[in-house]
């Protein structure tokens, strides 16, 4: 089965961001993600882009360039969210030996490991809840990407 996104664009900033014109505004690129979130594995994607006012920019590769910009983003954030995760887990960790180790019952021993423990859990929640909202954005722009985009300028078009 084939999904179609259709956006019909009356004024240039519908679609080009107002203060950098070589980049998709962030509202279209969150628009798009939005719609294509449930297509399935096996479907087709297909956006087509209706220019009603008058763009010099192929708005094509601009939305190929604004996603790829926006994948780029969601792999950046990943790479940040492990580089925390593994920070975590040995901060957790490290609390654990050294409550293990401490053979007096001081109250900084019991600090050492709910530390510990808090540290293991906030990593594990980073990899489980965090982390799978990004995931399924960078699915879904690897959808986008991968989709047949078609630019058609409409006879009808605005002024302005």
């Amino acid at each position: 089965m084939e999904r179609v996104i259709e956006v019909n664009i009356k004024d240039k900033y519908d679609f080009i961001d107002k203060y950098n014109e070589r980049k998709v505004s962030g509202e279209m690129i969150n628009y798009f993600i939005e719609q294509s979130t449930f297509v399935r594995k096996n479907d087709k994607l297909k956006i087509i882009i209706n220019k009603k006012c008058e763009i010099e920019q192929n708005l094509t590769q601009m939305l190929k360039n604004s996603l790829v910009e926006e994948y780029n983003k969601s792999l950046s954030l990943h790479h940040n969210i492990d580089i925390k995760q593994v920070l975590l887990f040995l901060l957790g960790v490290i609390s654990l030996i050294l409550y293990a180790l401490i053979k007096e019952n001081v109250i900084w021993k019991e600090v050492l490991l709910i530390g510990g423990w808090v540290g293991i859990w906030e990593m594990m929640d980073l990899e489980l809840f965090d982390d799978a909202s990004e995931r399924r954005k960078r699915k879904t722009l690897n959808l986008l990407l991968t989709s047949e985009i078609i630019e058609s300028e409409n006879e009808d078009k605005l002024v302005g």
